[in-house]
């Protein structure tokens, strides 16, 4: 089963959308997203790859030697720093890509950031083989919402709009196979939190996407866009030219692909093996306890047998006796009684039908039925 195979659509789709201005999202659930810069992060002047103009984000370590991966364009005088990052522990492969990218202007008054994306498992809604994390996120604003929980702890909530106009351009540009049902919803989330140069407020925004399969459903998100200002609302204009001109490299995005799919066939290769080892594991144990069980049926029936078989010459050799001593009684005329104490007493048969012990030993016979001397027992013919 290829757990995390859905998302990679999704991966290659929101990094496509770049130039629409749409996102996606952490790879990391958000309370393991790396904090963002401090809240002068609008003031602080990052360290610089490119100053405005056509700037890249280059992927360092994700294909051997460093690479472009995406084109920007920014406004003059703006500085740029970051770029891609990868974390191959995961498994779940769409979470694997890490894009962490921040550009500022030359005051330090503005910055707009690209944070790495999540895909994630919907809560109630997962499959216990799909190594994705599972979270309740069932929409981008309980997406967001936790975003700006994990990177402005504290931050207040000023806004929040959806934006259905870039759910619609995500969902034009999406393909997914007849079984699978894919459903957009893109929204911003506008905060204000203090930095030491004064208040600073933000904008957060993505896409999300939604892939229904069968009775399980993925959100995932290839990154998300923060747009900040000191003193005031950031320029959305600004913002919205900065993100459509993003670019990707279509040789990086090809490699992205491969390396994606080729991390989903590996995970599906371990589990698969791993499935294998169990079944191997599990069918031996149930054929030793099968071995085990069939062993125990045939001491136990050995034993049954064993014991019917005693039981039958122990039969026999009762009735036998029974069948010997009804033969002497016969010949000698009498019968045999037994009591609850003493040994077994021989009555003739000509005497009285009952017989009776006295306290001191004594036996006798009586047809009386009443007669019963102080301390006598009755005792009964043997059978």
């Amino acid at each position: 089963m290829r757990a995390s195979g859905p998302m990679l659509p999704s991966i290659l789709g929101g990094l496509l959308l770049m130039s629409s201005g749409c996102g996606r999202a952490p790879e990391t659930t958000p309370a393991d997203a790396t904090p963002a810069a401090p809240a002068a992060a609008a003031t602080a002047a990052p360290v610089a790859s490119r100053q405005g103009g056509e700037t890249a984000i280059v992927d360092a370590q994700g294909f051997g030697a460093p690479m472009v991966a995406v084109l920007v364009d920014l406004p003059a005088g703006w500085q740029s720093q970051g770029g891609v990052q990868w974390d191959r522990r995961t498994n779940c492969a769409a979470n694997q890509l890490r894009l962490g990218w921040m550009a500022a202007s030359a005051d330090g008054r503005q910055a707009f950031e690209l944070m790495h994306g999540l895909s994630w498992q919907l809560q109630g809604r997962a499959v216990q083989m799909n190594p994705c994390p599972v979270l309740p996120f069932a929409s981008a604003r309980d997406f967001l919402m936790a975003v700006v929980q994990q990177r402005r702890p504290g931050a207040r909530l000023l806004d929040y709009r959806d934006r259905p106009d870039l759910a619609r351009e995500a969902a034009a540009k999406a393909t997914a196979a007849p079984s699978v049902r894919m459903q957009h919803d893109a929204g911003e989330l506008l905060v204000a939190w203090a930095a030491p140069a004064g208040e600073v407020q933000e904008r957060f925004s993505a896409t999300v996407q939604f892939t229904e399969v069968q009775a399980s459903v993925m959100g995932g998100t290839a990154m998300v866009m923060s747009q900040r200002a000191l003193g005031g609302a950031p320029d959305a204009a600004v913002g919205e030219r900065i993100a459509r001109s993003l670019r990707p490299d279509p040789q990086w995005l090809a490699l992205v692909q491969q390396g994606g799919q080729a991390a989903v066939e590996r995970f599906s290769a371990a589990q698969r093996q791993h499935i294998e080892r169990w079944h191997a594991g599990e069918m031996a144990r149930i054929n030793a306890q099968g071995a085990a069980d069939r062993a125990a049926i045939r001491a136990q029936t050995q034993q049954d047998v064993a014991r019917i078989q005693s039981q039958t010459w122990a039969d026999t050799q009762a009735t036998n006796d029974r069948m010997h001593r009804r033969t002497l009684e016969g010949v000698g005329e009498y019968n045999t009684y037994q009591g609850r104490t003493g040994g077994p007493v021989q009555s003739s048969i000509h005497g009285g039908d009952r017989v009776l012990r006295q306290p001191d030993g004594t036996v006798f016979s009586t047809h009386d039925p009443y007669l019963r001397p102080p301390g006598s027992e009755e005792l009964r013919r043997v059978p």
